[in-house]
């Protein structure tokens, strides 16, 4: 008999966020209203920060912020090379231009020793990213930060609820960046946020997500019109309330899973500190060992055969993408070690908090059998 597939990711969505949309819908009201404040008010309590600015996407917070810290034309900004690619385009969009530093191999998130290596004075921002909700080291970051006076924009797409040290990331750099999407740990369907503990960073990134308007006629600055809308921040007060049980399944979800994975001759687990973190696993990484005789191709095909779902992203280090040299970057010298290795070597299983017993049960046999 065959199986039912398994998922690597959907939505945790009921009817608490039917209501709240339909309340919204019935209300008229669609766009930058009371429910956007209230959400933005609950998501600062719940990240620690005194302010969070709402916007339509996590790439729209992450262009926002840059701009609202500074970063203009000309400015470099340090960037890991294992993410999705908006981290980069946010730079691009500033004129900005994306300096690539590699990454560690315990947590796979950017290096601080490889970024202060490649400081220089044109070095206006250092982009860490919480990758698979692994929180980057952010006590040397900030080190970083304070000693060369260059601001750090936490990049937190994957890392909703995750901790450093006891504190939640987005509460730590200058400002962090959130995205709302449809497989994230919390999603509003598209959607996005800014936080952070400076007035200025968050009045600017107000005016800038509203067509650089300070009131309803005068525009003070060149804005987009990057506002979230009324039902997206209904449906995320909603999955605000939900994110600590979500995410409590997740962990659990994947701490199952790779407790059985690390006794398997092929995997390999990457492995942060527990002390200092607290890691909420938007993915459950796994990397095949360099010295098995079988590769990822042959782990996607027999997952595959057993319908078990797996998400494979980042093939390439990001200074590889065709878009870089198509508008005249050239980084075809940059060679950095670790994320060469891990690149395209990394799957993610699923661990999604809809996963029953029985579903990981079976994702661990086929895993063993392979």
């Amino acid at each position: 008999m065959e199986h039912e597939a398994i998922d690597v990711a959907t939505p945790v969505v009921n009817e608490e966020e039917v209501e709240a949309v339909r309340e919204v819908l019935l209300s008229g009201n669609y766009v930058s209203g009371l429910r956007v404040e209230q959400f933005e008010e609950k998501f600062a309590r719940f990240i620690g920060v005194k302010h969070a600015v709402a916007v339509n996407s996590g790439t729209a917070a992450l262009h926002i912020a840059l701009e609202a810290l500074g970063v203009g034309k000309g400015d470099d900004v340090m960037v890991p090379p294992l993410t999705f690619f908006a981290t980069v385009s946010s730079v691009l969009y500033r004129g900005a231009l994306p300096v690539f530093a590699d990454i560690d191999l315990d947590d796979l998130c950017l290096s601080p020793e490889s970024v202060e290596a490649l400081i220089t004075p044109n070095t206006k921002a250092i982009v860490p990213v919480h990758l698979f909700g692994a929180p980057a080291k952010m006590d040397k970051f900030t080190v970083l930060s304070a000693k060369y006076n260059i601001p750090v924009l936490e990049d937190c797409a994957q890392a909703h609820g995750s901790e450093f040290n006891g504190q939640k990331v987005g509460g730590i750099g200058n400002a962090g960046a959130f995205s709302f999407f449809a497989t994230k740990h919390m999603t509003t369907g598209e959607g996005g946020m800014i936080t952070t503990h400076h007035k200025h960073i968050a009045e600017t990134a107000r005016i800038i997500r509203n067509h650089g308007m300070r009131g309803r006629d005068e525009h003070v600055l060149l804005g987009y019109n990057n506002r979230m809308t009324e039902i997206e921040a209904a449906m995320g007060q909603v999955q605000l309330q939900k994110l600590d049980s979500l995410n409590q399944k997740r962990i659990a979800n994947s701490e199952y899973l790779l407790s059985h994975i690390r006794r398997l001759p092929w995997a390999k687990v990457p492995v942060a500190s527990r002390k200092q973190i607290k890691h909420t696993y938007f993915w459950c990484p796994v990397m095949m060992d360099e010295n098995s005789n079988r590769g990822i191709e042959d782990l996607k095909a027999h997952l595959k055969k057993h319908r078990i779902g797996f998400r494979h992203r980042y093939r390439e280090p990001l200074y590889k993408q065709s878009i870089l040299a198509s508008i005249g970057l050239d980084y075809s010298k940059v060679h950095l070690e670790n994320v060469e290795k891990v690149a395209g070597n990394i799957i993610g299983l699923p661990n999604h908090p809809k996963l029953t017993q029985k579903q990981m049960e079976r994702i661990v046999d086929v895993l063993r059998q392979f």
